[in-house]
């Protein structure tokens, strides 16, 4: 009796299924369906930022496309600003005319799931079936690291890229995307875009951190609605261009870039990227210090201070920087991503730094990230993945016991009081005598030291810790080698620059003090490697030797042959194991505050000779202030143009930010405005906020005790007035400072030596 009992309720089942309406969405195969899958986080509840942009696809007007269907899958956030859109669940929304219209409550799970991701692409497929699909995926992003999309309401859970690519391919169920946008911070990158092959022909996605405004979604949707048969690859190029454009408009713009990656073309990249990995990997076996002082010159995305970045670089960049160690490896990858990007959108101030395609290589962040990127990288055997675990693992365990503490600068400066010590105040003497203090210099040019410099010579955003051996030459140069009174010093004997004077300069006293000094500079013994000598630290790609006539010109741009060449210089030299272990290195300007010295930041312009272990720090007196207030600003990375984009770190209203700012090289400054930075769990805080009227302003700086213990300093109250605020140049405030040099070695600590005094 079952078997009968069984045939007959599945015939009644049959006929009540066969009966049932189908969704209104299947009636008829539309042209497209956007699938937008929107975990709203805390940009949500504290910003409603989500909320703005479901507002920018209602204005587009494509909800009432009869060709295009929108479905929004909504959730992630403990509170909704704009809609009545549930904060406990995951809920389906069609897009119509007149606002969202719920097709389905999901219960409650996490956006940070796979299974979520799956099971809201698997309906919309099956309830809005079209020629063609395209998926939008909105949130928080953190790179292949930290992945994306964060659901608030469990406990910041996110899709890592294995996750994102195992929900796609099993809600696809063998479908295709023709686009996949990405409304993240800092998810393009090689890994990611090597896992879209196959699931989407074009990705959108940016290298940078992403606006708060998100995409355009009333620039790119409108035209859709227009003429649905725009084809995939205009529909993403629509996007990037859409937002970069409304990030490049008003007082709030911001860095902007996105790229329209062809997943096509992503096997040969990843071939190339793999090539590339190998041969670096076996490059950090025999020569860790070289890998690591290239990649100490490239910038990361998503750059703020100290390990807050991405560890995301350009490639191009990247293959630019390696193409002296690794040049076939570094031309082949750069050719396969170039034929990758279909389209790249910046704003100007990144264009020559945003070339469409990142690839990651942990340096900075590899001291705080070290277990989550060895997780994340843990059991791929493709050497991209092996790459960064080697790197991160090398980089880590390269801590060195520096002997910073043994060296103190040598200092030639000329103090504004008129007294003189080193011997720059020799040459200086030699040619002005009592006729030119440092405030003589000052004041010639009205205050501003920088107008008198070539290059801005000595100022903090010239050079950026240079890594040039432009000092090499004088590794094995006889002081006779030097010609007298040529090169830096050629315009202190032009007479129509010569300051007056009751008697002449004393040339041949002059002549020799610059002899002796530049013959002193240098210890000559056999402990230090010399030009030409195979060893990590001249190899070329690292530093390369150049001729004395080319460190004269290159030194003369350090100065100006009129009286403003009251610069202070500083050197010291490191023995050659130090110098085998040392990164970068940076003048350190600090000031004593009771028992705790205060840094106020790094300065001038060093340059490191990697033949000799002499290392040269320049600085002017002149300092970014606030108002009357000293920062610490910072660069995040230089244009080919000359402009420079900075930092200050400041608590604003009681909350700790950035000031973000732009210095063009016609010697413009405008702030920008201020952004968080990134939050307790590796995410970029999307977008920046305007400095309004009466916010007040406290300056960031790092108090450090007699014990080394290191802590936050707050700096006086800056009040923003009516007319907005402006970064200038100035000289410090008078009194009592110390400079020393902070030298980083290859895992990223830095090491401070000893510190001279100074007065102003």
């Amino acid at each position: 009796m079952k078997k009968p009992l069984c045939l007959l309720l599945a015939a009644v089942l049959g006929s009540l299924l066969f009966l049932r309406p189908a969704p209104a969405a299947r009636a008829e195969e539309r042209e497209l369906t956007i699938l937008a899958y929107i975990c709203g986080s805390d940009l949500e509840s504290k910003e409603g930022e989500a909320s703005d942009d479901i507002r920018e696809m209602f204005s587009s007007g494509i909800g009432s496309s009869d060709a295009v269907t929108v479905l929004l899958a909504t959730g992630g956030t403990s509170r909704w600003s704009g809609y009545d859109f549930s904060s406990r669940n995951v809920q389906y929304y069609r897009m119509e005319q007149n606002g969202p219209v719920l097709l389905k409550d999901a219960g409650r799970v996490s956006m940070g799931d796979s299974k979520t991701l799956s099971a809201f692409l698997s309906y919309g497929i099956s309830a809005a079936p079209a020629k063609r699909y395209i998926m939008i995926l909105w949130d928080h992003g953190g790179g292949p690291v930290y992945g994306l999309c964060n659901d608030e309401n469990y406990r910041d859970e996110s899709l890592s890229l294995a996750e994102l690519k195992n929900g796609l391919t099993k809600g696809l169920n063998g479908n295709k995307l023709d686009v996949i946008g990405f409304d993240c911070c800092l998810m393009n990158c090689v890994d990611l875009c090597s896992d879209l092959c196959g699931i989407a022909d074009y990705s959108v996605l940016s290298q940078e951190l992403v606006s708060g405004t998100g995409l355009d979604y009333d620039g790119w949707m409108n035209p859709i609605r227009e003429d649905p048969r725009l084809s995939s690859e205009k529909i993403a190029t629509l996007m990037a261009e859409t937002y970069v454009a409304e990030n490049s408009r008003g007082r709030n713009a911001s860095t902007a870039t996105m790229t329209v990656i062809a997943s096509e073309k992503m096997p040969a990249v990843m071939q190339a990227a793999n090539n590339f990995s190998s041969a670096l990997t076996s490059l950090m076996e025999t020569n860790l210090a070289g890998v690591v002082r290239l990649r100490g010159q490239l910038t990361s995305f998503g750059e703020f201070l100290d390990e807050d970045a991405s560890d995301l670089v350009d490639v191009s960049d990247m293959c630019d920087a390696f193409s002296a160690l690794l040049p076939q490896e570094s031309a082949e990858l750069k050719e396969a991503a170039q034929q990758a990007v279909c389209y790249n959108c910046t704003t100007a101030d990144i264009a020559g730094h945003a070339h469409g395609l990142s690839f990651f290589l942990p340096y900075q962040t590899v001291s705080a990230d070290r277990q989550e990127i060895l997780s994340h990288y843990s059991g791929q055997t493709e050497p991209y993945a092996v790459l960064a675990s080697a790197m991160t693992s090398q980089v880590a365990s390269s801590g060195y016991a520096m002997t910073a503490s043994s060296y103190s600068p040598n200092n030639f400066f000329c103090g504004s009081d008129d007294s003189c010590s080193g011997s720059f105040c020799d040459i200086w003497d030699g040619y002005y005598g009592d006729y030119c203090s440092f405030d003589d210099a000052w004041n010639a040019c009205g205050g501003d030291i920088w107008s008198g410099l070539n290059t801005s010579g000595g100022s903090i955003w010239d050079g950026f810790s240079s890594s040039s051996g432009i000092w090499s030459g004088y590794g094995q140069t006889q002081p006779e080698a030097t010609p007298v009174a040529s090169g830096i010093w050629s315009g202190l004997e032009d007479a129509d620059n010569e300051p007056a004077a009751t008697e002449p300069p004393a040339q041949t006293t002059a002549s020799s003090a610059l002899n002796n000094i530049w013959a002193g500079l240098l210890n000559q013994g056999s402990d230090y490697y010399q030009p030409g000598e195979a060893n990590q630290n001249v190899q070329a790609g690292v530093s390369e030797a150049v001729s004395p006539e080319d460190v004269l010109e290159t030194a003369g741009s350090y100065f100006s042959s009129v009286p403003v060449t009251a610069q202070m210089i500083y050197s010291i030299q490191l023995n050659k194991e130090d110098l085998n272990h040392l990164s970068t290195a940076s003048g350190v300007l600090s000031r004593e505050e009771g028992d705790e010295v205060i840094r106020f930041g790094n300065m001038g312009k060093t340059t490191i000779d990697w033949s000799t272990g002499l290392i040269l720090s320049m600085f002017d007196g002149g300092w970014p202030m606030l108002g009357d207030q000293m920062v610490r600003a910072e660069y995040l990375y230089g244009e080919e143009n000359g402009d420079v984009r900075f930092v200050i770190p400041a608590v604003i209203n009681g909350l700790k930010m950035y000031l973000l700012g732009n210095y063009t090289a016609d010697g413009k400054t405008e702030l920008i405005g201020a952004t968080q930075g990134y939050d307790a769990n590796g995410f970029a805080i999307r977008g920046s906020i305007p400095l309004e009227a009466g916010m007040k302003i406290e300056p960031l700086f790092t108090a450090v005790s007699a014990d080394g213990t290191e802590r936050e300093y707050r700096g006086n109250e800056i009040v923003v007035p009516e007319g907005g605020l402006e970064l200038t140049w100035g000289k410090i405030p008078e009194g009592h400072y110390r400079y020393c040099f902070g030298l980083t070695d290859l895992s990223g600590k830095v090491h401070y030596t000893d510190s001279v005094e100074l007065d102003f």
